[in-house]
């Protein structure tokens, strides 16, 4: 799909255009089909919230479905306008993704114009800026999602017009630079009367007045907004308001010459951009094909690392984020998730409101998920920043953070592979081969004990299963005791009742990282995980699990599927057509005892 084959609009009623050709969209519900598709471009949006958009709290039975036939007429509008290139409209796991390129949608096209314009102000070029805001400003044709009035849409549009009148007040700034004129007078007079409460404006007004000779009328203008504050909301005018009057008072030399200081954009607190990103773990080993592979760029991209409990996901991540910092001069930012982990999960609104904060947004942020992401879109915009998501649960706590701007990468660590995202690079992490796990231990413990016991040394690298963390905290463990001989170490660790106890040194704990995946399964996976402990060994075929549940077996592989889905369990190889699972045996050491 290209600019030039097809083009959206939802800064007015919901539009699809070829070239210059308007396609009538003669259904509303079609329209917030697409209105929603668009809203969250190039990102799966799911069935659940296109049946929010388009029916709001009283959907029909047959939503579900509808929207399925809604997906198809829209496909058989678009698809033959473009019928070389891909659908404009992409099945994805739970739902929909409409894809957007570049200059194809008119929000973006306002965002990035006013980026552009936020930079020529910051140097100076104010008749520049005025024209860039102008240009963004000139995208909406009315309300935004005109005609569609679900709870959804409502507040999206409430959020845009925000923006759009930030944005009016920023080249209203710009041209009052420029110098004040009787047209400018005259639009300051008609958004002040619209939009009374907006102290922004009013102050516009009154200074051009002011630089125009009319020092009563400026006045009056301040009269009026304190006589409306104070009847409406019970307050007095905010203190920007409050000294620009007494400079008028006192007429101020200074209001001739100087246009008001102008608020700023979104930006990078002045000083240093946010270097956020923890440390990779000191002994960081292996995994070179995999680095290489992931190197990431500041193209907008979204990589996936994921993999089972312990693996080293993060530390692959920060090893590869902190080899990336001169591609992303804007900021390296770092969410701590805590999906699984222990400690409180950090809520997505929490996450969202602490990164805007990091790219030097105001404290006063809006509330909800979706207008924090949508405000974090708008201030990435120009920027190449990197953002670090670790040990997220799913999609849901991905999704918000994804920019379709260029400069804005996304690195994720999760344990599910999360395939109803669009990634761009995805790495799934195995164990470390026997010759990178000694490396590590050796890292830990000093390179000379493992040369002296080199068999225990080898007993211990093979029960730790090539698990990173199961390497540092046996390391650690033996670190902190000098008079243990690696011998000690390793006939504690070969002891099936004693190993989850002694792979654990402080935050280095193997039993409680197997927890965190234990805790978010729902109760027919925990049962069933339970079960698999009551087990001789932790290799089993599907039919042993059918037995274990006592179900049909296309349900009893419904639910060991889930637990491959959440890293407990895997494919085995076998011969013959039939199933088979294995675990790692400190995964089924943990289910044997959570199964007592």
């Amino acid at each position: 799909m290209t600019a030039a084959t097809l083009s959206f609009g939802i800064l007015g009623p919901v539009e699809l255009r070829s070239r210059e050709r308007r396609l009538e969209l003669t259904s509303t519900k079609q329209q917030a089909l697409l209105g929603a598709g668009l809203l969250n471009a190039n990102t799966v949006v799911s069935a659940g919230r296109l049946v929010d958009a388009i029916w709001g709290e009283r959907p029909p039975p047959s939503a579900t479905a509808l929207v399925q036939t809604y997906v198809s007429a829209l496909r058989r509008i678009m698809v033959p306008l473009a019928p070389d290139g891909p659908s404009p409209i992409v099945t994805r796991a739970p739902g929909y993704v409409v894809r957007v390129a570049d200059g194809e949608l008119d929000l973006h096209a306002f965002e990035l114009l006013s980026a552009e314009g936020e930079r020529a102000a910051a140097g100076g070029d104010h008749r520049r800026a005025a024209a860039l805001f102008r240009e963004a400003l000139g995208h909406w044709r009315g309300p935004a999602f005109d005609g569609l009035d679900t709870p959804l849409f409502r507040a999206a549009a409430a959020r845009l017009d925000e923006a759009r009148l930030a944005v009016l007040e920023r080249r209203i700034d710009a041209d009052t630079h420029v110098g004040p004129t009787g047209g400018l007078v005259a639009e300051l007079t008609e958004l002040v009367a619209a939009h009374p409460l907006r102290e922004r404006l009013r102050g516009s007004l009154m200074r051009s007045l002011y630089q125009l000779g009319r020092q009563a009328e400026a006045l009056a203008v301040f009269q009026e907004g304190y006589a409306v504050l104070r009847e409406e909301l019970g307050i007095e005018p905010g203190p920007e308001l409050r000294v620009l009057h007494h400079k008028i008072l006192d007429a101020d030399p200074a209001l001739m010459t100087a246009a008001p200081p102008a608020s700023p954009a979104p930006a990078v607190p002045a000083g240093d951009p946010p270097r956020q990103l923890p440390p990779p773990p000191p002994q960081f080993v292996g995994r070179t094909a995999e680095t290489v592979e992931l190197g990431p760029d500041d193209r907008p991209s979204l990589t996936v690392i994921s993999g089972p409990p312990g693996v080293g996901k993060s530390a692959l991540a920060l090893t590869v984020a902190g080899a990336a910092r001169d591609l992303f001069p804007d900021g390296q930012l770092f969410v701590p998730v805590r999906a699984y982990g222990p400690g409180r999960p950090t809520a997505v609104a929490d996450a969202l409101a602490m990164l805007l904060r990091s790219l030097g947004v105001p404290a006063r942020l809006p509330e909800t998920v979706d207008e924090l992401a949508a405000l974090l879109r708008t201030t990435l915009i120009g920027r190449r920043v990197l953002i670090v998501l670790d040990d997220v649960g799913g999609a849901t706590e991905v999704r918000p953070f994804l920019s379709p701007h260029p400069g804005t990468a996304v690195l994720v660590t999760s344990r599910p592979r999360l395939p109803s995202l669009d990634v761009t690079r995805a790495v799934h992490l195995g164990p470390l081969p026997p010759a990178d796990a000694l490396r590590l231990l050796a890292g830990s413990v000093g390179a000379d004990r493992v040369a002296a016991e080199p068999g225990a040394a080898a007993d211990v690298v093979r029960v730790c299963e090539g698990l990173p963390l199961a390497l540092r905290a046996a390391g650690a463990r033996l670190a902190g005791r000098p008079r243990w001989r690696l011998a000690d170490l390793a006939r504690r660790v070969l002891d099936d009742q004693r190993r989850l106890d002694e792979l654990a040194a402080g935050d280095l704990d193997v039993r409680t990282s197997i927890d965190g995946s234990y805790r978010r399964l729902g109760e027919p996976e925990a049962e069933l995980f339970r079960r698999l402990g009551r087990l001789s060994g932790p290799e089993f075929s599907a039919e042993a699990v059918n037995r274990l549940i006592g179900s049909p077996v296309a349900y009893a592989e419904r639910i060991a599927d889930r637990l491959v889905e959440a890293q407990l369990l895997d494919h085995a190889d076998a011969d013959g057509d039939e199933q088979h699972y294995k675990m790692s045996v400190l995964t089924f050491l943990f289910a044997r005892e959570v199964s007592l």
